[in-house]
């Protein structure tokens, strides 16, 4: 698997919700990085991570405008939009993403 058909796999697996296939494409020390918060390592964290977003968070929509991958890197330019009480708000962000051994080794986000 092509590390764009790993960012596709795991876009598709927030989509649907599935907690532990996104986390699956963390390595077991990967580091998932949301701009403005803490870091997340492991992917034991990552998943109960992704299970509370899912189960507990805002409806929500992403929509990737443009993944440029060179070896194991890749730069994903996205929009995220969460639904409030005063309707959907959207930001920009780019993730630089790292991949080592066939899985994510860091997702790192940076809001425009």
């Amino acid at each position: 698997m092509t590390l764009r058909e790993s960012i596709e796999g795991l876009v598709q697996a927030w989509r649907a919700g599935d907690a532990l296939r996104a986390s699956a494409f963390f390595a077991s020390e990967g580091i998932y990085h949301e701009a403005g918060r803490e870091a997340i390592a492991g992917r034991e964290a990552i998943a109960a991570y992704f299970t509370r977003f899912f189960r507990d968070g805002p409806a929500w929509r992403m929509s990737i405008i443009e993944v440029v991958t060179e070896g194991e890197r890749a730069a994903v330019a996205y929009d995220f939009e969460v639904l409030t009480a005063s309707g959907w708000q959207s930001r920009a962000g780019c993730a630089l993403v790292h991949r080592e051994a066939g899985a994510i080794a860091l997702w790192r986000e940076y809001q425009g």
